[in-house]
């Protein structure tokens, strides 16, 4: 930990601190001592192993770094704490930025967190009204995250790393297509928030999609070429038996899809691109002339998508457009039905 306090009560930065002087955890009350070196991060410990449910120990020399440097970027510009107990859900951000009312909680993550403890730490921040930013360390940064992981920390279709000798990262526009490698792009900024030019925190830089942020452009595979790709994981039995026998029954196969399922680069997906969108038109299909509204679309095309995404809305306004565009789809008020059937090759 950076911070303790005082018998008296204080406030103590590590850096700052006397090594005559007692010290105590802020959340536990127990002593702690003071660890310094030429070579170490000044930081507080327990003196004894007791149970602490507020701080843990063990930290990396990353991440105390990390949470020093992001200390210092905020500080004398907005208000800043460094480890403040929330009491009232049992939690300690790295950082708590900002006053009552309007505040967010800077996470500076480089251990692994299962999605369990990632979940009800987001929770405890939302019941307060506070706004959680997850910054990834050198340890995240340089491994080839899942689509997985990178849904879960993400925020407003962006990724947040810092490292503290290069600063903050922000990787954006991610974009997947069938049989390619996922594309980004990386961006590494001094001053994210523009402190240095207002000293007022801009966070709708971090917090707010830019409607012009779109994913990078990326072409999907050649068509004939995915067909002959699906034909061989049909052949190896890699594709879901359920969305192969379905076609089957309709006397079709998964390696006919027509050109318009087959062009889709959403990111997000725990299915490939062609399979989520061979789903949604076969719900319209199903659902004839009364048609589906785009919500209940939605809703039922949520659990193919990771959790934490927040782009399913766009992904799914995306292939609607194309298919109207393509005269397959028809709207009647709130309504999307299919007006004219998409071909499956011959």
């Amino acid at each position: 930990m950076l911070i303790a306090v005082t018998i008296r009560n204080d406030y103590c930065l590590a850096e700052k601190a006397k090594k005559n002087e007692i010290y105590l955890c802020p959340s536990c009350r127990g002593p702690v001592r003071l660890k310094q070196g030429e070579e170490k991060i000044a930081h507080f410990a327990h003196v004894s192993n007791k149970d602490c449910q507020g701080f843990s120990e063990g930290e990396s020399p990353e991440h105390l770094a990390g949470k020093l440097a992001l200390y210092r970027y905020f500080l004398g510009k907005v208000p800043v704490q460094v480890e403040p107990v929330l009491q009232s859900i049992d939690q300690r951000p790295d950082l708590l930025v900002g006053r009552p009312g309007n505040q967010v909680a800077i996470e500076y993550q480089c251990s692994p967190l299962s999605k369990a403890d990632l979940a009800s730490r987001n929770a405890g921040y939302a019941r307060l009204g506070i706004r959680v930013w997850w910054l990834l360390g050198p340890n995240y940064y340089k491994k080839h995250l899942s689509v997985a992981t990178i849904c879960r920390f993400w925020v407003a279709e962006r990724l947040w790393y810092y490292l503290p000798e290069g600063g903050f990262v922000r990787e954006s526009r991610f974009a997947r297509a069938d049989f390619k490698k996922r594309r980004s792009e990386k961006v590494t900024l001094k001053d994210p928030l523009f402190l240095e030019k207002t000293g007022l925190a801009d966070w709708s830089a971090v917090f707010q999609r830019d409607r012009e942020d779109g994913g990078v452009r990326l072409a999907p595979l050649d068509v004939d070429r995915q067909r002959t790709k699906l034909s061989l994981q049909l052949a190896r039995e890699q594709i879901d038996a359920r969305v192969v026998g379905y076609l089957y029954e309709r006397g079709q196969r998964v390696d006919q899809l027509p050109a318009n399922l087959l062009s889709g680069t959403a990111f997000g997906l725990k299915v490939a691109n062609w399979q989520y969108r061979l789903t949604v038109y076969l719900l319209l299909e199903r659902a004839g002339q009364q048609g589906l509204t785009k919500e209940q679309l939605g809703q039922r095309m949520e659990r193919y998508f990771y959790p934490g995404y927040d782009g399913q809305k766009a992904v799914l306004e995306e292939f609607l457009e194309e298919l109207q565009h393509a005269n397959c789809l028809a709207f009647n008020r709130e309504k999307v039905f299919i007006k004219s059937p998409l071909s499956f090759k011959d």
